[in-house]
């Protein structure tokens, strides 16, 4: 494959869409499936607007036609991919009915699935781990994610707004922690416990 100046792939001559051209408001959605496809396969440092483009059989004019720049696709996709992961969250947790079982569960849950999932996997990768990622997990989209897995226990329990938020942030801080620094590696049965000993407590339940 013969590359720009720029490092990004030549487009090569190929049918538009892979011959499957989108109605207008599903190309969108194609376009961050190519984009999540380019991530899984190659990691976010190599996935860029041409990337998407050729996977997709498209133009860069078309891409920008539905994204700014690649940073916001590129956040477009792990938007997306965290909002499906809140909603597998909230539906797995249905399952106990005990709200401080519900929440060491989502927890486990999170991490399981964060490292399950080729995008999301992705993000955690030392390549990728950098302060940008580390300031933008807990900023407020992060917050309406976990508030979206973890709303039947919000509704179960006594917290005002702001005891609601603080909880979801608390509850992020603490997945951060056990993503960037696994270490003492536990299994899942030790680390259930250790979540009902301290992160049940801390969070008031």
């Amino acid at each position: 494959m013969t590359r720009n100046a720029e490092g990004e792939p030549r487009s090569k001559p190929r049918e538009a869409w892979d011959g499957d051209p989108p109605e207008p408001a599903a190309a969108r959605e194609r376009l961050l499936e190519m984009a999540a496809r380019c991530i899984a396969r190659n990691g976010i440092p190599a996935t860029g607007i041409a990337h998407v483009a050729l996977e997709a059989g498209v133009s860069r004019p078309t891409v920008y036609r539905y994204f700014k720049d690649r940073e916001e696709l590129i956040r477009s996709v792990l938007l997306q991919a965290g909002l499906r992961l809140a909603n597998d969250v909230r539906e797995h947790i249905r399952t106990f009915a005990d709200p401080r079982e519900k929440i060491v569960e989502a927890t486990l849950y999170t991490l399981r699935a964060i490292r399950e999932n080729a995008v999301l996997r992705e993000v955690w990768q030392p390549a990728t781990f950098d302060a940008y990622l580390l300031q933008g997990f807990t900023q407020p989209a992060s917050i309406m994610f976990t508030r979206v897995a973890l709303s039947e226990i919000i509704e179960s329990t006594c917290w005002d707004e702001r005891e609601a938020t603080e909880a979801m942030e608390f509850m992020l801080r603490m997945i951060l922690s056990l993503l960037a620094a696994p270490e003492p590696v536990r299994s899942e049965d030790e680390l259930r416990d250790l979540l009902r000993r301290r992160l049940v407590p801390a969070l008031g339940l």
